[in-house]
């Protein structure tokens, strides 16, 4: 009772001071707006050089300098007040939900409250630790007593005295959980109880052990993550693009990350956890939009990657060629080593005619692509081909890319590997995905295409009920440790297309959930919308998200989302027994749910 009326106590003072600053910073804002308003309109007046004299030219030169300093310091006084007003706000509904108690072992002990942001006061005193600062570490990381943590190069010894969660809204402290663990299971099971609606939802406050080790990796340039149907794969991946653009503060901005997305839905289905973590959106891309964007670069247009050569494209370059490629000045192809790969010869033929300045005016047209497929036994040279051929022989790379991550990651065939290995060779990389998830087609060994890397896995599911997490691992493969830490909840229940109806009908009542209607094609989900007009049809394009109610979508959009219901329509379609990758679809279909699981055959 008494650490609840301390705790308390200490969280009404920081509201309180919450509150204040926020009016005391929204004032400050306007105050300076408007000082630095009169100081450009006297720079404006001063701005006009008077050259009478010497003296009086060096006076309007002063006076400009003057005012350009002034306007230097405003504008460093706003931006801080700025930060301070976004992290004041970020943090009025929850100003912390973690607190440790660490001894240095020269002073008394320290108490640093976790929040989703940091904030301090007007002096620069520490009220709140940013979840990512190097001090949070030993509450992710699930130790007691003497450990240790990484700061600024430096391996900094500490003993953890306690650890303490908090459940609060606003000024009201709801309840402290004392632990000895990094997450204790009431916190974690009540934000898992929350509904499924809108889009993900930032899990700062619950961050597991295994998940804090993939966001605070720091070791390699590329890291994969292979993780579980509901394990919190994109959850993680967000997370891990907010710590690195913390950690990389100083260098990164939101414009250097770029985030490749299965489909425009799943963009919209992460936007706004960066935000909620103090982060402005990063750019977010389709694979095929990237193409797009890169192909403009090089006069090529990009309309789709279908029956493209790069695998075979990228066996020729790396093997020794005598022949002068199709269209190339053979002058350009004979300064290069006999010898060498023509991945090499090539780029040293582009070199050779940069120094000659001999570059193609039109280099989407450089080449004679119609006979260079014919020299190279090719059925012909898509735009596709064209481009990597392009970046291939011209070195050519996104360097404005410092971090590059990629979800749902076992969808993707081995010519976007071979491409972005290209385009991002000096990025960060992150890669999650489920190999099981694979839907059409085996998943290639992306690790493969990477000169060095390191392979995380996440096994525990957290998204569904005991029950909905027993039913669908037995499609899991080779997932054998597959993990579920919710209660049992009600057993999956399989049922005549029929009754469909009758299913929504019960789940009326929940209306304010969200319902997932899952066919296995896009044709399928469009005949089922015709059916109920009134539900919302998810689409790989859509600009939409998972709402409250019912959602009509394909498997093939659902992959990654989750609903507090699951209907899987068609269940015993042959679509979920093809031989190859039938248990993956069904794998995928049963884990989409996360209280209760329809199966209508």
């Amino acid at each position: 009772m008494l650490l609840m009326t301390t705790e308390q106590a200490h969280l009404q003072g920081l509201y309180h001071q919450l509150t204040t600053d926020i009016t005391a910073l929204t004032a400050q804002l306007a105050a300076l707006t408007t000082e630095a308003r009169t100081v450009q309109q006297q720079l404006s007046t001063d701005g006009h050089l008077d050259l009478g004299s010497y003296t009086e030219t060096l006076d309007s030169f002063a006076s400009i300098e003057t005012n350009s300093r002034q306007i230097d310091t405003l504008n460093a006084r706003y931006h801080t007040a700025e930060v301070r007003l976004e992290h004041a706000r970020l943090l009025l509904p929850q100003a912390y939900f973690a607190k440790l108690d660490l001894d240095y072992g020269d002073s008394v002990p320290e108490a640093f409250y976790l929040g989703k942001v940091g904030y301090v006061d007007e002096h620069g005193t520490d009220l709140v630790y940013n979840w990512r600062a190097p001090v949070a570490d030993t509450y992710y990381a699930n130790r007691t007593g003497a450990t240790s943590y990484q700061a600024n190069g430096r391996t900094i010894p500490v003993t953890v005295l306690n650890r303490q969660q908090f459940i609060i809204d606003y000024d009201q402290l709801h309840q402290v959980i004392e632990t000895q663990t990094a997450i204790g299971d009431p916190l974690l099971l009540a934000v898992l109880a929350t509904d499924r609606s809108g889009g993900l939802q930032e899990i700062t406050a619950t961050i597991q052990q295994s998940q804090n080790a993939i966001i605070r990796e720091a070791q390699h340039r590329v890291l994969l993550v292979d993780g579980v149907a509901g394990s919190g794969k994109t959850s993680v991946l967000l997370q891990r693009v907010a710590y690195q653009l913390y950690r990389h503060r100083q260098d990164w901005t939101p414009a250097d990350i770029l985030i490749l997305t299965p489909n425009t839905a799943f963009s919209r289905y992460i936007r706004g956890v960066l935000p909620a973590l103090g982060e402005a959106e990063p750019l977010t891309a389709t694979y095929l939009k990237l193409m797009q964007a890169v192909g403009k670069r090089f006069g090529l247009t990009i309309t789709s990657l279908a029956g493209n050569h790069l695998p075979q494209l990228a066996k020729l370059l790396a093997r020794p060629s005598q022949v002068t490629p199709a269209g190339l000045n053979p002058t350009a192809y004979a300064q290069t080593a006999s010898t060498d790969s023509l991945n090499k010869r090539l780029q040293a033929a582009w070199r050779w005619l940069q120094a000659t300045r001999q570059l193609p005016a039109d280099v989407a047209t450089w080449l004679d692509w119609d006979q260079l497929a014919k020299q190279w036994q090719l059925s012909g040279l898509t735009a596709y081909d064209r481009l990597y051929l392009l970046i291939c022989i011209t070195n050519y790379q996104q360097t404005t890319t410092k971090g590059l991550f990629i979800d749902e990651a076992q969808d993707y065939d081995p010519d976007v590997w071979l491409m972005l290995t290209k385009l991002f060779s000096a990025a960060q990389v992150t890669i999650v995905g489920d190999h099981r998830q694979r839907l059409i087609g085996q998943a290639p060994d992306i690790a493969a295409f990477f000169d060095a890397s390191v392979t995380l896995t996440l096994n525990t599911s957290y998204r569904a009920t005991g029950a909905i997490t027993q039913f669908f691992a037995q499609f899991a493969g080779d997932w054998t440790d597959l993990q579920a830490v919710q209660s049992i909840g009600k057993t999956p229940r399989t049922l005549p297309l029929a009754d469909l109806e009758n299913v929504l009908a019960t789940l009326l009542p929940t209306m304010s959930q969200s319902i997932g209607l899952i066919a296995p094609t896009m044709s399928g989900a469009e005949k089922l919308a015709r059916q109920f007009p009134t539900a919302q049809l998810l689409t790989p394009e859509a600009p939409k998200t998972v709402q409250p109610g019912l959602n009509i979508l394909p498997l093939a959009v659902a992959k990654g989302l989750e609903f507090d219901h699951a209907i899987i329509y068609d269940w015993h379609a042959t679509f979920y027994s093809e031989p190859q990758v039938g248990q993956n679809r069904r794998y995928v279909a049963a884990s989409r749910g996360t209280k209760t699981l329809t199966l209508l055959t």
